[in-house]
């Protein structure tokens, strides 16, 4: 009742807000307090706050590295977004500087002014420019340029998209800038529903059709058509595949179903590795995601997961959602961000949160409840019989399980200390020790510090790349 109380009260305001902000233009008159809540102007903004509302194109341009932007539609009709960084840092921007983009270069004279910037600072520095000298997605000798080049997939968590590996201040702190620094041709992955994946060939987002999906789709669809789509256009013979949290549930359950697949992965880099999940830190939470499935689509729709996140986020004060993110994780899983920077936190969670479905959030409830690392029920029968019963009752039907104990490539954990969201230790019993290439625990790390940490680089993401010259 109480949920449904929050979740009412919210509706109910948010729906005000958006009528006297949509429809009375008092906004302009309200003071400085509220300007990072609601302003549309941005000819104030300082270069940092602008990454506020960058998206992924925008963040890898503005921080002076080449990009492509491209799109692969999966069997069931997806259109799924995939940015692609195809070499290291080109130029330096001016703090000043508006971002660059592909759909900037359009138009003929702009597209000169920005190669020449880019050569003109290269000569500068007293460095050839490489083969890649334009961010156009449409350029044919930044593909073959690239194809030699050792490539990677990086993919996102639960509710995310690209732009979160790509918001930190300094690129030195991005994994996906150090792979590129370092000679890594590299992809970010984005899955369906979310911002840069919300198109589909036949349903429309406001239609019940294009959320039915879960876990399963973007194992059996998501995750195999961008591998294809990659080593097609690359001609990899492999690449090394990145994920993070949900992320890594995809790894687990595709790498051990999917042989195709699995032949096109060299290795697995598992950071903040999930596949059954211990449940919330607060009971009352916890107790709703163990309640009946039909319940939670009762709550919540059959739609998109809360999508008010997205109106909070562009209407409240950057502090206050900063603080309410804060509230939120603390609330939800014991995290405390404390090794997450304050000074950066308001321009990270401006890029925490993307949509995705409810049933996909039905899907972890499941697994949560059956402590099984399962495919989505159909039944909506909610918690059923499992081995740490006390009473064994026949099992009248058994849905298939994913098992990373069948993983069929090399595997690399990176997982926290201070993590108490997934159940780590069940995981590591499973995972086949000649799969296993390396395991690193680092101590007094949360769930988000494997993207955010503040000597993530040092900790983390130097291993990772020492890792990945190591292959054979």
């Amino acid at each position: 009742m109480l949920t449904l109380l929050i979740l009412v009260s919210e509706r109910i305001i948010r729906f005000f807000l958006s009528a006297f902000l949509g429809y009375i233009p008092f906004y302009c008159y309200f003071g400085d307090q509220f300007a990072n809540g609601f302003s549309t102007s941005k000819k104030n903004y300082t270069d940092a706050e602008k990454d506020y509302e960058r998206d992924a194109i925008e963040l890898i341009t503005s921080r002076g590295y080449p990009v492509e932007e491209h799109f692969v539609t999966t069997p069931d009709g997806f259109i799924l977004g995939l940015h692609r960084i195809t070499g290291p840092k080109l130029f330096n921007t001016p703090p000043d500087s508006p971002p660059t983009s592909p759909r900037d270069l359009s138009s003929g004279n702009g597209a000169n002014t920005i190669i020449d910037d880019i050569r003109e600072a290269n000569s500068n520095s007293g460095n050839r420019p490489s083969s890649t000298t334009t961010t156009s997605s449409n350029s044919s000798s930044t593909s073959l340029s690239q194809s030699n080049r050792p490539v990677v997939l990086i993919m996102h968590g639960f509710m995310q998209t690209s732009e979160a590996w790509l918001c930190r201040s300094n690129p030195e702190d991005s994994l996906p800038f150090i792979l590129a620094d370092a000679g890594f041709d590299v992809w970010l992955g984005n899955n369906r529903g979310n911002k840069y994946s919300f198109k589909h060939t036949k349903y429309a987002p406001n239609q019940e059709g294009f959320w039915n999906w879960s876990l399963d789709e973007l194992v059996r669809y998501d995750f195999p058509s961008i591998v294809d789509f990659i080593t097609d256009r690359t001609q990899a013979r492999s690449i090394t595949y990145i994920g993070f949290s949900q992320g890594t549930a995809q790894g687990w359950a595709t790498l051990s179903t999917n042989t195709n697949i699995a032949k096109k992965i060299n290795l697995f880099i598992a950071l903040a590795p999930v596949s059954t999940v211990k449940g919330f830190s607060n009971p009352m939470i916890d107790s709703l995601a163990r309640s009946r499935p039909d319940f939670i689509f009762l709550l919540f729709g059959k739609k998109s997961m809360l999508p008010s996140t997205i109106f909070w986020r562009n209407i409240l004060p950057k502090n206050v959602f900063v603080n309410l993110i804060d509230q939120s994780v603390g609330f939800l899983f014991g995290w405390h961000t404390e090794n997450i920077n304050e000074e950066e936190k308001a321009m990270l969670y401006s890029h925490i949160f993307s949509y995705t479905s409810v049933k996909s959030v039905v899907h972890w409830f499941q697994i949560i409840q059956t402590n099984r690392f399962q495919m989505f029920d159909d039944m909506l029968l909610g918690k059923t019989p499992n081995e740490n019963s006390n009473k064994h009752n026949y099992h009248g039907r058994v849905i298939p399980g994913y098992h990373p104990s069948q993983v069929l490539t090399k595997c690399a954990l990176f997982y926290g200390g201070a993590d108490n969201l997934p159940n780590t230790k069940a995981l590591l019993s499973h995972i086949p020790r000649d799969k296993l290439v390396m395991v690193h625990e680092e101590e007094k790390y949360e769930h988000l510090d494997f993207m955010w940490g503040k000597d993530a680089n040092k900790k983390i993401f130097s291993k990772i790349v020492n890792l990945i010259n190591s292959l054979d």
